[in-house]
Order: structure tokens, then C-alpha cells, then sequence
């Protein structure tokens, strides 16, 4: 007799039979039991000294149980590994299985059902250049450059505080604020410093109001209409440096102009440019026009890579549509829910998103198979470094990246997620280099429209698979 037989039940569905016979066991069982009994010591009797009947009489059945079971489980075990069938999660005890029963007056064979979910098979689509993908290419127009050479040349400036003169456009101006009501000083009321550079972003009615003054003079305005674009929200924090939980203040303000200070552009000179791009980088205006057009350029590529990322996922995924014994894994979703304690209920748009995400995987695996695709160490330290000088705003010091990265990636889980992170990166980039790539040229405006466009279609087609 075989030890576990297999039965195609559906296109994605099977089960197998687990077969343990009288004469598979009962050697075994006995074996147990005169072990148990060398071992146990009842009331009344010595250590190894209980009679075999009352043994077998009160711990025969348990016994039985954990032999058969352990039979019935290494058997299925030993199947899996030999004849290696390719399945979703783990096997499932079927649900017409009945209860085994275990007789010591009628010891018998069992046979136990497990139903297998197996693995569509599918031929990768959309993975070649006969796919054709569209994505944005930004090109950055003179004006844009303009703006940025004038904000670099500021930033590498000379800086003059002003006693005497009077406050134009872009110049620094520190305030002192002070909060009034009802036509007066407000008891308890706000007293802050705050800074503004004057410029465009500031409203039409306060830049007119702050150009002509001189250090000392003062002048009364509403704080929340200070800047074009900023909400409440930012007003409090930014301009009144206010927490979270601080009370609502009055719209009426006191400013007094404490410091005026003025910016002499840098010259367009080689001290500049080593300034303002390292040493040797540029050698001439021309030079430097082309920089900041490609730096320029550049800042827009995080948004296009995780645009493509996700162009990338509902395009493989609408190309490689694929059945899933889809009874079978909601019935395992479930069983694991209860293992693990969880209580709530699965509703369809989660089983749908729970699918799409298992279809993902299969097609994932395939095109990350045909890539050849790996994670050195040094990639996950630079990777890491590259987020800490992200968050250090760029003025991180090497030496002290060079001894938290190595720190930082013993920890496994955040190791496995930033190798993850790194894998898409060169997924994305291995699709791209396979498919047929057309950008588009269009302006910075035109970007943003452009990709609120896209994302649009994208989710529309994600909720469509």
C-alpha cells in the first residue's frame, strides 16, 4: 500500500491521502508504551514497577494518538520533500476529514485527506521589447535656471546688516511680534522673533507694507495672511512658533523691525563655482548653466522611478492575468486568522487586494529569475548612507555615516527591508531596460499635471484586475 496517494480534485486543486496501515504502528505503539512504563511512577507502585495493563488502561490511548499522528505527519513530510509539488502555504486538513478515533480493542488503519492550493503555471508576458512604455522626461526651461543660479549665488553672497537703510525686495527681515486685542497690547499674549525673506511668496498687501522700513519702525498685520501659499496650521508653527496644543491667538499683530539684512549676489567667477560646486567642477558660465540644468532635471527622477514601480506592477500584472485555487486560499486565510488569534473579518476588497498581491508575487519571482539579480553588502551600506544624508539635510559628516551604517544594518528586519527596497529599484530598472521606452518632453508644469494623469489611470486599472 502506498503511503500517501494524490488526487487531482480541479484545475488547481488536489488532494492527498495519507495511508498509515495496523502494521506501520503497532510495533511502534508498543515500544512506546514499554518505554512509558520504565518511566512512570504512580501512587502506590515504583518507578518502573506499574503493572502494563493499568498502564496501557490509562495512558494507552494518548500514547496510540501521538504515534499515529507522528506517522501520519512525517509520511506527508516525507511526500512533500520527495515529490516536491508546487503549492500555496501549506496543506490543509481536508474539511470532510473525520475525526480519527483511537480504539486500543480495535486497533485499524487510518487514512487522513490534506488538500493541496497549487501554483499556476504561466509563460512570463510583457517582459520583452515588444511592450512599449511611456514616461515622462522633464526638461528644465531657462527661466527655471535663472532662478536657481541667482538662489546659489545668494546662498555664496556677502551679507550686510543694515543700520541705516531701508528694507527692498529680497532682503532678510527679523520681526518681533507681538500679539494685540481689541485695539491694545494682549495680556499674556504672544511675544516671538520670526524671519522673512522678502520676495515673491509673500503676500502682495505685506511686502508692500514692509518695503520702505527702516530698522525700529513698527507696523500692525495679520500673521495668517502673511504668505500666499501657507495654512493656519504652518503660520502657528513657522512665523509664531507656537505647539501644537497652544491656544488660538488674535489675527492682530504688532511688528517691530529689528534687523535688516542684505544680500550682494556672488559673482559669476571661478570662486563661485568651486564655491557653489566643488572644486574644479566648472571651469565657465556655460558649464554651469548645464550642471544646474541636469541637477535640476535630476530631482525629478525619485518621482518617475516610483511611478514606473508602480506602472511597472499593473502592467505585468494585466499582461500575466492568472486563475488561483481561490476556495482553497480563503479557507487558508482563515485557518491561519484563528491560529493567530485574529478576529476580524476578511471583507472582498480585501481578499481581491490579498490576490492581486499573490498574483504580484508569482510574477515577481519570474522576472526577478530572468534578471540575475543581487544584493552586495556595499549596495546596502551606500543605500543607507543615502538616507542618512537625505535626513541630514546633505550636510552629513562621512566619517560619522561610515560608523552608523555598518551598526545599523546587524538589525535583520531593517537589513531585509532595505535589501527589498534595493531589489525593486533593479527590477524596475531591468524592466525598462527590456521594453521599448518612449519619454515624453515636457516642462516642470507639465509634469505635475502629467503624473496626477497617470496615477489616475494607474489606480483605475489596479482596482480593475
Amino acid at each position: 500500500m502506498q503511503k500517501v496517494t494524490r488526487e487531482e480534485t480541479g484545475p488547481l486543486s488536489a488532494r492527498l491521502t495519507v495511508h498509515v496501515g495496523k502494521s506501520d504502528y503497532v510495533s511502534l505503539f508498543e515500544d512506546k508504551l514499554r518505554e512509558f512504563r520504565k518511566k512512570a511512577q504512580l501512587k502506590g507502585f515504583r518507578k518502573g514497577h506499574t503493572p502494563e495493563a493499568l498502564v496501557r488502561k490509562m495512558y494507552g490511548e494518548s500514547i496510540l494518538a501521538d504515534v499515529v499522528q507522528s506517522e501520519i505527519n512525517q509520511r506527508l513530510q516525507d511526500y512533500l520533500k520527495e515529490a516536491q509539488p508546487v503549492f500555496f502555504g501549506e496543506p490543509m486538513l481536508a474539511e470532510d476529514q473525520e475525526g480519527l478515533r483511537f480504539n486500543l480493542d480495535d486497533l485499524g488503519d487510518y487514512r487522513v485527506h490534506f488538500d493541496l492550493g497549487l501554483i499556476p503555471e504561466f509563460a512570463l508576458e510583457g517582459f520583452e521589447a515588444s511592450q512599449k512604455v511611456v514616461l515622462p522626461r522633464v526638461k528644465v526651461p531657462d527661466a527655471d535656471v535663472d532662478r536657481q543660479i541667482g538662489i546659489l549665488q545668494r546662498r555664496h553672497g556677502e551679507r550686510t546688516d543694515l543700520e541705516d537703510g531701508v528694507i527692498e525686495d529680497m532682503d532678510y527681515v527679523e520681526l518681533h511680534l507681538e500679539e494685540w486685542e481689541d485695539g491694545q497690547k494682549k495680556a499674556g499674549g504672544v511675544h516671538t522673533h520670526t524671519h522673512f525673506l522678502v520676495n515673491e511668496q509673500m503676500s502682495d498687501t505685506l511686502r508692500e507694507e514692509m518695503i520702505g522700513k527702516k530698522k525700529g519702525d513698527t507696523f500692525r498685520f495679520d500673521p495668517y495672511q502673511a504668505e500666499k501659499t501657507a495654512d493656519d496650521a504652518a503660520t502657528r508653527k513657522y512665523i509664531l512658533h507656537l505647539e501644537e496644543d497652544a491656544p488660538e491667538t488674535s489675527r492682530d499683530f504688532l511688528a517691530r523691525v529689528d534687523k535688516i539684512t542684505r544680500v550682494t549676489p556672488a559673482p559669476l567667477d571661478q570662486v563661485f563655482y568651486d564655491k557653489a560646486f566643488g572644486p574644479g567642477q566648472v571651469s565657465g558660465e556655460a558649464d554651469m548653466r548645464e550642471l544646474v540644468r541636469q541637477q535640476m532635471a535630476q530631482s525629478f527622477a525619485p518621482p518617475i522611478r516610483e511611478y514606473a514601480e508602480v506602472l511597472m506592477k499593473v502592467e505585468m500584472l494585466e499582461l500575466n492575468a492568472m486563475p488561483l485555487p481561490e476556495d482553497f486560499l480563503r479557507k487558508w486565510v482563515v485557518q491561519r486568522a484563528q491560529d493567530d488569534g485574529e478576529k476580524e473579518m476578511w471583507d472582498e476588497e480585501k481578499y481581491r487586494r490579498f490576490f492581486t498581491d499573490l498574483r504580484w508575487s508569482l510574477v515577481r519571482d519570474k522576472m526577478l529569475d530572468l534578471s540575475d539579480i543581487e544584493v552586495q553588502d556595499e549596495e546596502l551600506l551606500e543605500a543607507y548612507k543615502v538616507k542618512l544624508r537625505e535626513y541630514f539635510g546633505g550636510q552629513a559628516d562621512e566619517q560619522m555615516l561610515d560608523q552608523l551604517a555598518p551598526r545599523a544594518l546587524t538589525d535583520k528586519e531593517f537589513r531585509g527591508k532595505l535589501a527589498d527596497e534595493i531589489v525593486r529599484h533593479k527590477l524596475t530598472g531591468a524592466w525598462l531596460a527590456r521594453v521599448t521606452l518612449k519619454e515624453e518632453e515636457m516642462s516642470p508644469d507639465a509634469f505635475r499635471d502629467w503624473m496626477n494623469r497617470a496615477y489616475e489611470d494607474v489606480e483605475r486599472r489596479y482596482k480593475a484586475l
